[in-house]
């Protein structure tokens, strides 16, 4: 089902999250399947429906850089991507805080993914819901992002709420560095180029 972008249907959407439902809805890239990373049962249903290894984590989405520091050790290095480039389509991979009540599935070796999407609409329900969202493309593990909620709608929406904003989404995925090391390695190169990061 397809609910569209009023203020009663984000409310509705915000709920679904905080009660620890699966949804889909658009990111700054792509649209995103997700629910809060702190609620296993709702990741597993989600690697379920994408038919997607277990072994490959998830990156989470917050609302602004108070949150990052919650959950993640941030760096002087850090703090100035962040503030470069996020909002945006950078995901940073940081050393995880003790006791931040995430599943153990959003966390790998001590260290999470996160990013501050570029979507009003989705900052908004971050900051309703006030937890970390999980955000993984909407897709069959393998196959190419959906980029409407038509898209969606074919694969999964028999079985998951879809939220339309009706926003151009950029297709690119986002560029993941890990900085957790004294050098930063380039994991994987997306909107946002190496060479940008680099030259910070």
């Amino acid at each position: 089902m397809i609910l569209q972008p009023i203020k009663e249907n984000l409310e509705i959407i915000a709920q679904k999250l905080s009660a620890g439902e699966v949804v889909i809805f658009p990111t700054d890239t792509v649209f995103g399947i997700g629910c809060i990373a702190t609620n296993s049962k709702s990741i597993e249903k989600i690697y379920e429906l994408k038919k997607r290894e277990k072994s490959k984590s998830l990156l989470l989405n917050v609302p602004n850089i108070t949150a990052i520091k919650k959950i993640a050790r941030v760096t002087l290095r850090d703090e100035k991507l962040i503030k470069k480039f996020m909002p945006g389509a950078l995901s940073l991979i940081l050393k995880v805080k003790e006791n931040t009540q995430l599943s153990n599935y959003v966390i790998k070796d001590g260290k999470i993914g996160i990013r501050i999407p570029n979507n009003k609409t989705l900052l908004w329900i971050l900051k309703k819901i006030k937890t970390p969202l999980i955000s993984t493309s909407c897709n069959l593990s393998g196959n190419p992002a959906c980029l409407s909620a038509n898209d969606a709608e074919k694969i999964f929406g028999d079985k998951v709420l879809i939220l339309d904003t009706h926003e151009k989404l950029s297709g690119q995925s986002s560029t993941i560095i890990d900085t957790t090391e004294k050098e930063i390695i380039y994991l994987r190169e997306g909107k946002i180029k190496f060479d940008k990061i680099k030259k910070i």
